[in-house]
C-alpha cells in the first residue's frame, strides 16, 4: 500500500479509499510509477485536511487535489493522474474537449465504483498482479537483441548460398535483374546495393548485415545497426529473384522496420539515458503478429479446400511439406483422430490467440504463449528456416517487463533496469507518429485486399505502389490449399561409361533410405524452390504439357518461374558456386557430364511396416523422365 503523505503537500495529492482492496491495488500500481510527481494518501488520513470536500465525495470517487486547492474527481482524476505521470495524455484532452467521451467515461467510472468487487475480479483476470506496472524497457532490449540474432541467422544462411543463387554465374544472376531495371527504373523502385554491382557487392552486403546484427545483439549503436540490418536485407531481397520472395523474408523486413522505429536514440541499448519505448510502435508490432497468425487461418478458410474444412489436412501435411525431417515421419503415423484434433487446435490458436493479443497483460501473455507452442510444434516437424523463430521473437514482444522478469533468477531481478522512463524527445515522437500513420495506412490496404479480395481506390493504389519496393508491409497466409501429393525432382548425370548417377541435394528428399535432416534456422533456398518446381511440373504432366522422353523444359502459358532449366545448364558446365549448393555430385572435380536427365517421382512416407521391412523412409512411383539433355560447353 502507498505510504501516507504528510499533509498538506506541495505536490498534487491523490486521495483514495484505503478500505477498498480494488483501489488499494491500483493506487499501488500508480505509486510505483509516480516518483516525486504525485503524493498519495487514503481518505482516512486526508479527509480532515480538506473540510470543503464532503467525506461522502471522497468515499464515492478518487480525488486529485492540486497544491492550490483545486481538485477533480472520478474519471477526470484518473485521466489527470495518467497525464501527470506521462503515461497517456490523450484521455485527459478528450475528456476536456469531447463531451460524448466525457459522458461515457463518467458513466463507466460510476459503474466501476459501484461494483468494486466485480471490477477487482476483472482486473485480476486481465492484469494478474495489477499493482505491478506494465512497462516495456526490458521487453524492448530483449526484442532488439533477438532481432539481431534472427538477422545474423538470415545473413549467414544466405551468405553461404548467395553466389550460387544470384551471383554472376548463379542460377538467377542479380546483374540480369539490374540490367533490366536500370533501363526503366530508379533506385527508389529497386532499392538495392546492386546498383554498385558485382559479386563483391553481394558478398559485402551480407557481411555488413551480419556484422551489424552482431553489434545489435551486443546492444551497440542499436538504431544505426538495426537500420543497417534492415537496409542490407532489403538490398538482398530486391535483387534476390524468386529465391527471396518467401513470406518469412517479407516478415523479417516488416518486423525489421518496426525494430528500427522502436530503437532508443542512445549509444547503448541498455543506457540509463534510453527513453521510454514507444507504445505506438509496440501496438504496430502487436498488429503485425495478430495479422500473421489470424491470416494463416483466414486463407485456409477462404480457399474452400475440403482438407481444411473437415480438418484432415494434417494427414497430408507432414509428408507433403517442403523439407520434412524424421519427427515428421513419426507424426504422420499418428491416428487420424489425433491428427484431426491437432488441426482443430491449430484453428483455435490461430483464430483465438490474436484476439487475446489485443487485451491486457494476462490474456495477452496467454495468447503469446499459445502461439509460441504452435510455432514450436511446427518447427519440431518441419524446416521453415527462421520463420517460426522470428514469430516467437514477435511473441516475446508481447510480454511486458513484469512477465519477462519472471524468466530471470529472483536474486538478479533487482539489478535489471525496468520501469517508466522519460517520454521520447519530440523529434523521435513525431518521426514515429508519422511513420506509424504511413504503416497503418499500408496495413489497412493489405488487410482490405486479403479479406475483401477487391482493389482499393486509385489514390490508395498509388500510395501503396509508391512504397511497395521498400516492402514495409507484407501479406501473410501459408498453405491456403493443402498439397496432397509430393512430386520430387531428381537430376542424373551420364558418366563416362554410359551409366547414370544422381546428384544428391543437402536437404530435400532424395534417396529412399534417407529422411530429411534438420536445416533450420537456416534456409536452404534451392531445395525449397525445387519443391515448388516439382508441383509445377506435376501439374504440367497432368495437363499433358510434359510427355515421356521429351527434351524441352519450358512450360508455356503457365505463371511459374522454374529454377530447373537454369540449374541443369549450370550443372552441365560444372559451375562450382552451384555445385556448392548440393551435397554431392556423381562426377569428380572439374569433370563435366556427357549428358543430363531428370525425372519426376511421386514420393510418400512409408508405413511403419514398410519401414521395418525395407529400411526406407520413402516410397516412390515414377511419373516422368526426360530424354538426355546435352548442353554446349560455352554455357
Amino acid at each position: 500500500m502507498p505510504p501516507s503523505a504528510p499533509l498538506p503537500t506541495d505536490r498534487p495529492l491523490v486521495v483514495w479509499d484505503g478500505e477498498c482492496w480494488f483501489c488499494r491495488r491500483w493506487m499501488k500500481r500508480y505509486h510505483a510509477l509516480a516518483g516525486d510527481r504525485l503524493d498519495f494518501a487514503p481518505l482516512s488520513d486526508a479527509a480532515e485536511h480538506f473540510p470543503t470536500i464532503p467525506r461522502a465525495d471522497f468515499e464515492r470517487a478518487i480525488h486529485l487535489i492540486s497544491p492550490d486547492g483545486t481538485h477533480v474527481s472520478g474519471a477526470a482524476a484518473m485521466f489527470g493522474i495518467m497525464d501527470r505521470l506521462g503515461l497517456r495524455r490523450w484521455p485527459l484532452r478528450l475528456y476536456r474537449h469531447l463531451p460524448p467521451f466525457r459522458g461515457v467515461t463518467n458513466v463507466l467510472y460510476r459503474w466501476i465504483a459501484g461494483h468494486r468487487a466485480a471490477a477487482n475480479t476483472i482486473s485480476t483476470l486481465a492484469w494478474g498482479r495489477v499493482e505491478t506496472p506494465s512497462t516495456w524497457l526490458l521487453t524492448r532490449r530483449v526484442f532488439l537483441r533477438l532481432m539481431g540474432l534472427i538477422y545474423l541467422i538470415a545473413f549467414v544462411s544466405l551468405g553461404t548460398q548467395v553466389l550460387g543463387l544470384i551471383g554472376s554465374q548463379g542460377l538467377h544472376p542479380a546483374e540480369v535483374f539490374m540490367n533490366a531495371v536500370s533501363e526503366h527504373e530508379s533506385w527508389w523502385r529497386a532499392p538495392t546495393m546492386q546498383w554498385l554491382g558485382g559479386d563483391g557487392m553481394l558478398t559485402a552486403t551480407w557481411i555488413i548485415g551480419a556484422v551489424s546484427a552482431c553489434l545489435l545483439m551486443l546492444g551497440v549503436l542499436p538504431l544505426l545497426c538495426s537500420a543497417v540490418c534492415w537496409a542490407m536485407y532489403l538490398s538482398l531481397v530486391t535483387a534476390g529473384s524468386v529465391f527471396l520472395q518467401y513470406q518469412w523474408d517479407a516478415l523479417l523486413l516488416e518486423a525489421g522496420i518496426l525494430a528500427v522505429l522502436w530503437c532508443p536514440w542512445t549509444w547503448r541499448l541498455n543506457s540509463i539515458h534510453a527513453r521510454r519505448p514507444s507504445r505506438l510502435i509496440h501496438w504496430l508490432i502487436v498488429i503485425l503478429l495478430a495479422r500473421l497468425v489470424v491470416f494463416a487461418s483466414i486463407v485456409k478458410l477462404q480457399s474452400g479446400d475440403p482438407a481444411w474444412a473437415d480438418c484432415t489436412a494434417l494427414s497430408y501435411h507432414f509428408w507433403t511439406q517442403p523439407l520434412p525431417w524424421w519427427p515428421a515421419w513419426v507424426a504422420s503415423t499418428m491416428p487420424a483422430s489425433v491428427l484431426r484434433f491437432g488441426c482443430i487446435l491449430m484453428f483455435i490458436i490461430e483464430l483465438g490467440a490474436p484476439i487475446l493479443l489485443l487485451l491486457p497483460r494476462l490474456p495477452r501473455t496467454i495468447g503469446a504463449g499459445a502461439i509460441i507452442l504452435l510455432m514450436l510444434g511446427i518447427a519440431a516437424t518441419g524446416n521453415y528456416g527462421f520463420f517460426n523463430w522470428l514469430t516467437i521473437v514477435l511473441c516475446i514482444a508481447m510480454l511486458d517487463d513484469a512477465v519477462l522478469l519472471m524468466l530471470w533468477p529472483r536474486v538478479v531481478r533487482s539489478t535489471i533496469s525496468v520501469g517508466l522512463r522519460a517520454a521520447p524527445i519530440w523529434q523521435a515522437s513525431w518521426l514515429r507518429r508519422v511513420s506509424g500513420v504511413v504503416l497503418l495506412s499500408l496495413v489497412g490496404i493489405v488487410v482490405w485486399h486479403q479479406t475483401a479480395h477487391a482493389s482499393v481506390t486509385a489514390p490508395l493504389q498509388s500510395w501503396d505502389r509508391a512504397f511497395a519496393p521498400w516492402r514495409l508491409v507484407g501479406g501473410y497466409g501459408l498453405f491456403a490449399s493443402m498439397t496432397k501429393t509430393r512430386p520430387e525432382i531428381t537430376i542424373e548425370a551420364q558418366l563416362a561409361d554410359g551409366s547414370w548417377a544422381p546428384y544428391v541435394f543437402r536437404w530435400k528428399a532424395g534417396p529412399l533410405d534417407r529422411v530429411g535432416r534438420l536445416s533450420q534456422p537456416g534456409m536452404p533456398r534451392l531445395d525449397w524452390q525445387l519443391w515448388f518446381d516439382g508441383l509445377s511440373y506435376e501439374r504440367a504432366w497432368e495437363s499433358g504439357a510434359l510427355r515421356p522422353g521429351q527434351r524441352g523444359l519450358r512450360l508455356t502459358g503457365r505463371k511459374i518461374d522454374p529454377v530447373l532449366p537454369q540449374l541443369l545448364r549450370r550443372l552441365a558446365v560444372g559451375d562450382p558456386a552451384v555445385l556448392q549448393l548440393l551435397e554431392s555430385s556423381p562426377l569428380g572435380p572439374g569433370e563435366r557430364p556427357a549428358a543430363l536427365r531428370w525425372h519426376l517421382d511421386q514420393y510418400r512416407f512409408t508405413s511403419p511396416q514398410e519401414r521395418s521391412a525395407t529400411g526406407d523412409w520413402w516410397s516412390a512411383e515414377r511419373l516422368y523422365r526426360s530424354g538426355p539433355l546435352r548442353y554446349s560447353p560455352q554455357l
